[in-house]
């Protein structure tokens, strides 16, 4: 079995801005989020997903107020409290291309890095009203192109999560807790609602930030009908709950 570690990088108020996470929610709203990298061990393989960002970069490159964001720790720091460097780190799952998921992947040089073809299709030449892009992140790097569904190691795999991007890509982690579920799109534990993940019923609400509304809400009952429990990779809790399971 597999564990899953959070390793937070900045904490951000969003002014206002809940409803980025939750399409026609919270108007209004401040909400506090996360940007975050996640430590999975399967036996023998260190696997981050995703490669996080800085404070200083959600400054520098989307401008926001630098009140508003607060630094937690480097990649680096994260993984030397679990006794590892970015050298021991041999798997990279992206979940998508954006700024905040991406950023510290040139530090990752002895991993594979994998990510949806369609994703880096898209990622590498972004359409240019798409701000959340920045291609200079991903300039001069291999990818593994994957399409759709792949297992990765033995308890470790990737479910194709398309509509908050085009080639967004969740990660499945079998572990003690059994199936959770780190989501390939941008989205708090609200987003979930609260009925138990795989019921009949379901009160989901897809991100705020979207390319396809219909492709979004598809996929977050792909992730719900699949998890054991669900892992929301923006929610602010794991900033200080490091251990997921």
């Amino acid at each position: 079995m597999a564990t899953i570690h959070a390793i937070p990088l900045a904490k951000i108020l969003g002014r206002a801005e809940k409803t980025k996470f939750t399409y026609l929610k919270g108007f209004g709203q401040n909400v506090e989020f996360g940007y975050y990298a996640w430590l999975v061990q399967d036996g023998d393989h260190n696997i981050l997903v995703d490669a996080g960002a800085t404070a200083v970069q959600a400054v520098e490159s989307w401008g926001r107020p630098p009140d508003t964001v607060q630094h937690v720790q480097t990649l680096q720091e994260g993984l030397a409290a679990h006794g590892l460097t970015v050298d021991d780190i041999d798997i990279v799952i992206l979940t998508h291309l954006h700024m905040d998921h991406v950023a510290y992947i040139h530090d990752l040089k002895r991993a594979r890095k994998i990510v949806q073809r369609i994703e880096w299709e898209f990622g590498s030449k972004p359409q240019p009203i798409d701000k959340y892009y920045d291609h200079t992140f991903i300039a001069g790097l291999e990818f593994e192109q994957i399409e759709g569904d792949r297992r990765i190691t033995e308890n470790v795999g990737v479910l194709f999560t398309p509509g908050h991007t085009p080639g967004g890509q969740s990660v499945w982690v079998r572990g003690p807790r059994g199936v959770g579920i780190i989501t390939g799109f941008c989205c708090i534990q609200e987003n979930f609602g609260s009925c138990p993940c795989g019921s009949p019923e379901h009160d989901l609400t897809i991100p705020g930030i979207h390319q396809n509304s219909m492709d979004a809400y598809n996929s977050m009952v792909k992730v719900w009908q699949a998890a054991d429990f669900i892992v929301a990779n923006h929610d602010a809790k794991y900033i200080t709950e490091s251990e997921v399971a």
